[in-house]
């Protein structure tokens, strides 16, 4: 110790020795340390999957199949939508089939498929027994974070019909393919696209959001579906409630009104789809609804209040956005003397995708009711289709970019009268093409300025209020999911 505190270097230089070798053989012990870490590391990737190392991916959840067919059924003929269940490799479920032979509407079998299976890694085998048919497919499955996809080979016995004719031929090799469909649950947003009906509301778009929640996974073909729907300025319908079940990407929902009252017995199908602004629910193979209310009765003769095209998005905002936007939504002009000129309206139209591509071969299209072979309404001034200098040429719109359409009213006559301004577009999410605006005012006589009252457009003098009563019925909504060859009119009436 007095050695330490007298002669602090040769101390240390005594003690050199001994500390080297403690260094040394602690360096060693942390790599022996290190090289066991790693071998453990090693030890448990490896043991993760028997496919090489990679993770497997879980197979429960809602799919839709589609198979490579041979020319004696149709190509959507097969396997289609339904549940997975996975658990430690051994799989289960449910999925729907449905076989129709070439040249032929009607399936000769369909119904539902019981699946069983294995997933071993990203390797995936199933069998599938579709009434007379079975079908034994093989492949691997992976998945990018967003949604995961099988496939690989099939093969399959060949079927038959209920009165023992061939219903669907044996195959040995060909491919098939299924992707992982999300759980239609979580906030809605979107529009019903009027195309027609007894309401006149063709070619108008009205905003809606709401709410639908997908029931358990169960291993079943399908899943049902609840939720609510509420409409923005639809005059036939404010608000309904939603029923119906999902099998794979195809939808067929139901929807109430106040009244839980469902018009009709054929429903129209809908499908779920991937697109680059995310998930959209849309009717792309025809018309979707068929509405009938109290405030949108059918005409009597089969044509309901109105019919048209859904899109609903999915859990964002963008994916059903409509190409282009006409503000506002409807023109009405105040009552004008017949012959004289009421002061402008105006409608904007623009692009809706300020950061996307330049929409292209728009056209307006102005369609006017003619007492006397006369219009009522006068487009003015056009911003939109210059050069052209004339409704029906061709435009383009800059993303985010407007034009504007000012139109007049001089009423013909004493009465009612009603125009559409049209703009026809690139296709938008639910494929319509057209958007309109529809326009109206009424025509009174000069007799009527010399009447006391209020001041009436184009007149010196002033005269009462026109009024407009309108009957409510106390009763709710009709609405139903139709095909166009198949729509019923109201059959009920509801008390005052």
């Amino acid at each position: 110790m007095q050695g330490l505190i007298k002669g602090p270097t040769s101390g240390w230089t005594n003690h050199q020795p001994f500390l080297r070798r403690l260094c040394r053989g602690y360096v060693k012990s942390l790599w022996a340390l290190l090289l066991a870490g790693t071998v453990m590391l090693a030890a448990c990737g490896s043991g993760t999957s028997s496919g090489g190392g990679q993770v497997p991916v879980p197979l429960s959840g809602n799919w839709q199949v589609s198979l490579s067919n041979m020319p004696d059924v149709t190509p959507s003929s097969g396997l289609q939508g339904g549940f997975l269940l996975e658990k430690n490799g051994s799989v289960t479920g449910t999925l729907l089939y449905s076989v129709t032979r070439a040249g032929e509407t009607t399936p000769c079998n369909s119904g539902s498929a019981i699946v069983t299976g294995n997933l071993a890694g990203q390797t995936v085998s199933l069998t599938a027994v579709a009434g007379t048919q079975t079908f034994t497919l093989t492949g691997t499955v992976t998945s990018n974070g967003m949604a995961s996809t099988m496939a690989g080979s099939y093969k399959s016995t060949a079927g038959t019909a209920t009165d023992g004719s061939p219903c669907g031929a044996a195959t040995s090799s060909l491919g098939w393919t299924a992707i992982s469909v999300p759980p239609l649950t979580g906030p809605i947003t979107g529009g019903f696209h009027s195309t027609g009906g007894a309401a006149g509301l063709n070619n108008q778009d009205f905003p809606l959001t709401g709410v639908f929640t997908q029931a358990q996974n169960t291993g079943a073909d399908h899943a049902t579906i609840t939720g609510t729907l509420s409409f923005s300025n639809y005059p036939c319908l404010a608000t309904a409630s939603v029923k119906g079940q999902i099998s794979g990407n195809t939808v067929v929902l139901q929807l109430n009104g106040a009244d839980g009252e469902i018009g009709g017995s054929d429903t129209h199908t809908v499908t779920l789809d991937s697109t680059p602004n995310g998930y959209v629910l849309h009717s792309l193979n025809g018309t979707a609804y068929a509405v009938t209310t109290n405030a949108c009765l059918g005409d009597g003769n089969g044509t309901p209040g109105d019919i048209g095209y859904i899109c609903l998005a999915l859990g964002n905002t963008g994916a059903c956005q409509q190409p282009v936007t006409l503000t506002p939504a409807s023109v009405t002009f105040p009552p004008q003397v017949v012959g004289s000129t009421s002061a402008e309206q105006k409608i904007t139209l623009k692009n809706n995708d300020a950061a996307g591509i330049m929409l292209t071969g728009l056209t307006l299209a102005f369609a006017n009711n003619l007492p006397g072979g006369v219009a009522n309404f006068a487009v003015t001034t056009d911003t939109c289709d210059i050069p052209g200098n004339a409704l029906g040429s061709a435009f383009s719109l800059l993303p985010g970019q407007f034009c504007t359409i000012a139109v007049t009213f001089t009423p013909q006559e004493a009465s009612g009268a009603s125009a559409t301004l049209t703009v026809n577009s690139p296709a938008s999410p639910d494929n319509n093409t057209a958007f309109a605006v529809p326009i109206t005012g009424s025509g009174v006589s000069a007799s009527a300025a010399l009447v006391p009252g209020t001041h009436l457009a184009g007149s010196k003098e002033s005269f009462p209020p026109l009024l407009s009563v309108t009957k409510q019925l106390a009763c709710g909504a009709d609405l139903a999911w139709l095909k166009p060859s198949h729509i019923p009119g109201r059959g009920t009436s509801c008390a005052d």
